[in-house]
């Protein structure tokens, strides 16, 4: 039962991704199912998206993590935490594209506690970087953590229009992001 949901959200992930305003029927013949098996699972299109939506959450949290413990150094951090939500916002880009309308944050308030942690690691990181003058000070931290947000945006974006290549959505994010902070290797 709960691998025919993961399938159901994760064929909602692909298609929503390149039609935000495909049907329940576009999603249930992607995977070869009728429109009768998802409504098992979920009452309508807007409670698969909110499971889509809480996939994303959970999926980002835990790929956020990974990237945040995968080195002791700042800058490593840093860096690995821009491709986890690289990573993150192009296979969930639907998901952030429609909520944006509606107010994104609304995604975070409802999952707070565990969005917190992460976002808390991640402004200790730039504080250190600040601390260690790796970085500039000019900027506040909440600067920079939209600033990191809206390259991760446009990197995506550029990906899915097929303005830049995958291989070099990573390199040409990472770039941008260290030149826009000043930091210093």
């Amino acid at each position: 039962m709960k691998n025919t949901e993961d399938k159901i959200i994760k064929a909602a992930v692909y298609v929503l991704n390149g039609n935000d305003a495909a049907t329940v029927d576009e999603i249930a013949n992607h995977i070869g199912i009728t429109r009768r098996t998802i409504h098992r699972y979920f009452k309508d299109k807007n409670d698969l998206i909110e499971r889509c939506k809480l996939k994303m959450m959970t999926t980002c949290n835990a790929t956020m993590m990974a990237a945040y413990n995968s080195s002791h150094l700042p800058v490593v951090q840093m860096e690995n935490m821009l491709y986890a939500a690289l990573s993150i916002g192009n296979e969930f880009s639907f998901v952030k594209k429609r909520f944006e309308r509606s107010g994104y944050s609304e995604v975070i308030s409802n999952d707070k506690e565990v969005y917190d942690d992460v976002k808390v690691k991640w402004f200790r990181i730039v504080e250190e970087l600040q601390a260690n003058q790796m970085i500039t000070g000019d900027f506040s931290v909440a600067w920079i953590y939209n600033l990191f947000g809206g390259i991760v945006d446009i990197a995506v974006n550029a990906f899915r229009n097929g303005d830049i290549a995958e291989n070099d959505m990573n390199k040409f994010a990472w770039h941008s992001f260290k030149g826009s902070i000043g930091l210093k290797e």
